[in-house]
């Protein structure tokens, strides 16, 4: 791919500051290829010590061909994964969500997209959100959000612009319908370069942003590594190696004395017609003396437990546990005992961390791209965005008893509205579930209305009702009401009535 990247570089029609730039980011991405890869075969499971040349260890030809792999840095990445729910952006003070924006979430199916662009950052450290105008007459929403991972793009940071001064993107294409394309995004243009037969195809798209509409989504990013660092660290990558090890010699333990193992003494070599494991399986051995008449002797040899690689798994996990922050409940260490609810969360209480901390940086990426969206849809920015804010659910891990009780507690107080979207949202209640509680408010709220309205004075207060009656009292000739099947007549002037 990289090769095939290069030449792209060479397109007749690119400007020179497009070269220079493609060059720059094309080194920048090959730099990175290698490091990537890797990360991706253990996220995989893909890893194999023995063709990787890294077994260390001695095993019989017999074994030659068992493989291990451990699928604890999957596990790593998927079980912060899950406590990353992004579920729409608010803004401050404002209730509700916006609408507008709710609309380029569904359009680009954001939720879907942003489960898989976490995923990819904790592999490899980062991903990147694109943001263009998307072709409505081709099928294509107002606004198309792409995202990508670090094996496919690659991008400059400025630390004094804080934002992206250039990225590039890499689409493989699919055969026989779309050709590989590559995308330098530009603060003042997109230029997309493919390959047609022989020949290089040049496309510059202008847009106003005046910015990048590129987006890095960083995981854990620090000062000297802006680009962030990978959930598969090096030492979580030697632990699982020492563990496909572990998992290696037990197996050849577990071939070699899963049967204990007999000696004789005193027999001939004819008592033994058969092959050695069927002769283990008899359960009647009939034995004669040797020639000698000596009585055969026999015995067996324990059996290897392999209790001793159990010990070391376990030893390994905790060490990941330490490593990731994962409970060693899901490393696969489960006590004889099960674990208390406060003990949970005890276990859980780094992990939440984590995840709090990733909120917070994943969400300022987010909220930037709904902001990129917007001005691209609208053609102007709107300020109120300033002050967005993405939404996530609780990391943790409560019971919906304890988040009830804690919510009505708040109610009761007066702290909280009881029919209020944000209300709602503590309760923990899904998306869907809040719309319609506020299409069935808005329903009661209107019935309310028009019951009002029809009561008229029986609803009133008993002031009210002698207030009517005393000014019905005090009013000697009643009004005259003109009658609905007759026109009334016009005052002179030639001024219409007025009621």
């Amino acid at each position: 791919m990289t090769a095939d990247i290069t030449t792209l570089t060479n397109a007749p029609g690119l400007r020179p500051e497009e070269s220079r730039l493609l060059i720059q980011l094309i080194r920048r991405y090959d730099a990175n290829r290698s490091r990537n890869y890797l990360r991706t075969l253990y996220y995989d499971g893909e890893r194999s010590l023995r063709r990787a040349g890294k077994l260390g260890m001695a095993m019989p030809p017999s074994l030659g061909k068992l493989e291990s792999v451990i699928g604890w840095p999957a596990k790593s990445v998927e079980v912060l994964d899950n406590r990353l729910d992004l579920q729409g952006f608010v803004m401050a003070g404002q209730a509700e969500s916006d609408d507008g924006l709710a609309e380029i979430v569904e359009d680009n199916q954001l939720f879907v997209e942003s489960s898989q662009a976490h995923i990819a950052s904790m592999i490899h450290g980062v991903a990147f959100a694109t943001v263009v105008q998307g072709d409505e007459a081709a099928g294509d929403p107002p606004v198309v959000i792409s995202t990508y991972s670090a094996t496919a793009a690659s991008a400059i940071w400025s630390a004094r612009a804080r934002r992206l001064v250039a990225g590039l993107t890499v689409d493989e294409g699919i055969d026989g319908l779309e050709s590989p394309q590559l995308t330098l995004w530009m603060d003042d243009r997109t230029v997309s370069i493919w390959r047609e037969g022989n020949d290089y195809a040049v496309q510059r798209t202008p847009h106003t942003l005046g910015r990048v509409p590129m987006v890095m989504l960083a995981h854990r990013p620090r000062l000297g590594k802006r680009y962030g660092m990978s959930r598969i660290t090096r030492p979580l990558m030697d632990f699982t190696d020492a563990a496909a090890r572990t998992v290696i010699r037990m197996e050849g333990t577990a071939e070699f004395f899963s049967f204990p193992q007999r000696w004789i003494t005193g027999v001939d070599e004819d008592d033994f017609d058969q092959d050695a494991f069927t002769t283990y399986l008899n359960r009647l051995l009939t034995l004669g003396s040797d020639e000698d008449g000596n009585q055969p002797s026999l015995g067996t040899f324990s059996a290897a437990s392999p209790q001793p690689h159990i010990d070391q798994l376990r030893a390994l996990a905790m060490m990941v546990s330490g490593e990731t922050a994962i409970p060693p409940n899901s490393l696969g260490i489960i006590q004889d005992n099960p674990s208390s609810a406060d003990a949970i969360r005890a276990a859980e209480a780094e992990l939440v961390k984590v995840a709090e901390r990733a909120q917070l940086v994943y969400g300022s990426g987010w909220c930037e791209i709904m902001r990129l969206a917007q001005q691209t849809r609208d053609g102007t920015p709107d300020e109120r965005l300033d002050q967005l804010r993405a939404k996530w659910r609780d990391p943790s891990t409560p019971t919906k008893a304890a988040s009830a009780q804690a919510v009505m507690s708040l109610v009761s107080v007066g702290a909280l509205p009881a029919a209020s979207e944000v209300t709602w949202e503590m309760l923990g209640l899904d998306p869907v579930t809040i719309s319609r509680l506020k299409a069935d408010v808005a329903r009661q709220q209107g019935q309310d209305m028009l019951d009002q309205l029809l009561s008229g004075t029986a609803q009133a207060t008993p002031e009210a009702r002698a207030a009517v009656a005393d000014e019905g009292a005090q009013q000697t000739t009643p009004p005259t009401v003109p009658s609905p099947s007759a026109p009334a007549e016009a005052p002179a002037g030639g001024q219409p009535p007025t009621s």
